[in-house]
C-alpha cells in the first residue's frame, strides 16, 4: 500500500467538505488506482458518520470492489472502530464481496460476529465460511472455544447462526 500524507490530508478535506459531486467523483478515482495508506479507514469512517445517504452505495461499491490484498488489515480495522451496525456489515459484507481471502483475519471477524447484531454476525459467517478452509488450526481452536463459551448468551436466531458457524469451523 503506499503512503501518503499529502493525498490523505487532501481526501480527509475532500470529505469535510460536503461537496457530493467531487466526492463521488474522488471515490470513483480511488476504486481505480492503488489504495495509499489510511484512504480505506478514512472512507469507512466517512460512511459511519455522514448522514448523506447518496455517497454511501458509492462508498460501499468501493469497498465490495477492492481487490488490494494490501487494504485488507485497515477493512478489518475500520470494522472494529465502525460505531454503527450497518457500517459494520456493510464492511464485513465487503470482505467476502471482494473475493479476497481473509483467513488471516478470522479472530477479529469472529469478534465482530460475536460483537455484532445479526446482520453483522451473518455477513460475518459468510466471510468466515468462505474462508474457512484456510483458517490456521490455532486461529480456529480460539474461535471455536470463544463461540462455545458466548453462545448462550444470543437470541435465538444468532443461537442458530453460532451453531451453523461451530460445525462450519469444525470441519
Amino acid at each position: 500500500m503506499l503512503k501518503s500524507a499529502k493525498r490523505l490530508a487532501e481526501l480527509k478535506n475532500l470529505l469535510l467538505s460536503g461537496k457530493y459531486n467531487e466526492i463521488h467523483d474522488r471515490i470513483s478515482m480511488l476504486r481505480s488506482e492503488e489504495p495509499f495508506e489510511g484512504a480505506i479507514r478514512l472512507l469507512a469512517r466517512f460512511y459511519d458518520e455522514t448522514g448523506n445517504e447518496g455517497l454511501k452505495p458509492e462508498i460501499a461499491a468501493f469497498f465490495n470492489d477492492m481487490k488490494e490484498r494490501s487494504g485488507q488489515a485497515e477493512v478489518i480495522a475500520s470494522i472494529s472502530s465502525a460505531t454503527r451496525p450497518s457500517s459494520k456489515a456493510m464492511l464485513a459484507s465487503s470482505c467476502w464481496q471482494s473475493g479476497l481471502d481473509y483467513s488471516e483475519f478470522a479472530v477479529p471477524l469472529a469478534d465482530a460476529f460475536m460483537e455484532g447484531d445479526y446482520l453483522t454476525s451473518l455477513e460475518c459467517y459468510t466471510v468466515l465460511d468462505t474462508c474457512s478452509g484456510s483458517i490456521s488450526d490455532n486461529d480456529r481452536k480460539t474461535i471455536l472455544i470463544r463461540l462455545q463459551k458466548e453462545v448462550r448468551q444470543y437470541d435465538a436466531p444468532k443461537q442458530k447462526l453460532t451453531g451453523e458457524l461451530i460445525t462450519v469451523l469444525k470441519g
